[in-house]
């Protein structure tokens, strides 16, 4: 193995670049001072004696002081092991820490559960926002205008899925549809979603869901952009223009 895969191996385990070569000059040369290893890599002296300092809190390397001279050299063959799994414990201790600092988060969010807000999402997933917020809060939901677009767009599977987690929270949802995806009619679960039609001339590409106190509208394009506005009053306000309209549709 070379020197340039060696460096590049110690890199990968958490070493900077001037760390990997002075730990390999130490390796080549055997116990040594700042000097002879800045002649070996050709680093500024200032940028090696920091790293080498590094090191040696890091339990790689050890010095010992010749008179005013520090001398440097490598600590037992397994520090390397014993420097990974401080890192492993590291990397638990924080874990633990983000955990506990999500959990304040999430319920720092829920004093604010009443602020209006609104955001806009482009693409797919922005679509899967919507309904991944309803599954996840377990609303039944309203959703009116939904094109031919839509179908082509996302696909059954997607759907399908969907379908599928409502049936397991039991999730409610009323739907009015365009005519042209009357064959939905076979896909969709009737013990779960009510469907009524609108005529052909009522062929937008904007769709409306109203859930909880959010009303979202996607634009079925290719790539469709989403608008999500969490605000009680709207929410409200489209549940009475969705009757309205529940009114006037086909079954």
């Amino acid at each position: 193995m070379g020197t340039t895969m060696q460096a590049n191996d110690l890199m990968k385990i958490g070493l900077s670049k001037t760390e990997a070569e002075l730990y390999l000059a130490l390796l080549k040369m055997g116990a040594s001072n700042v000097q002879k290893l800045v002649e070996e890599t050709g680093l500024y002296k200032s940028n090696a004696y920091d790293a080498l300092e590094r090191m040696c809190e890091k339990g790689l390397i050890s010095k010992i002081i010749e008179g005013k001279i520090r001398v440097y050299q490598l600590q037992k063959p397994d520090s390397l092991m014993e420097f990974i799994s401080r890192k492993k414990s590291e990397l638990e201790s924080q874990e633990k820490i983000a955990k506990k600092l999500s959990e304040q988060v999430e319920i720092a969010k829920k004093h604010f559960v009443s602020q209006e807000t609104a955001i806009v999402l482009k693409g797919l997933s922005g679509v899967k926002k919507i309904y991944s917020d309803i599954i996840k809060e377990k609303l039944d939901y309203l959703a009116f205008g939904s094109p031919k677009e839509s179908e082509l767009i996302i696909g059954d599977y997607y759907w399908q899925n969907l379908h599928a987690k409502q049936k397991e929270y039991g999730i409610k949802a009323k739907m009015i549809f365009n005519k042209s995806l009357r064959n939905w009619t076979k896909l969709i679960p009737k013990d779960l979603i009510e469907l009524r039609f609108l005529g052909e001339d009522f062929e937008p590409l904007t769709e409306t869901t109203i859930y909880g106190k959010k009303v979202a509208f996607v634009v079925w394009m290719e790539k469709p952009i989403v608008t999500i506005i969490n605000n009680e009053h709207m929410a409200n306000s489209y549940r009475l223009i969705f009757n309205l309209m529940w009114k006037q549709a086909k079954e």
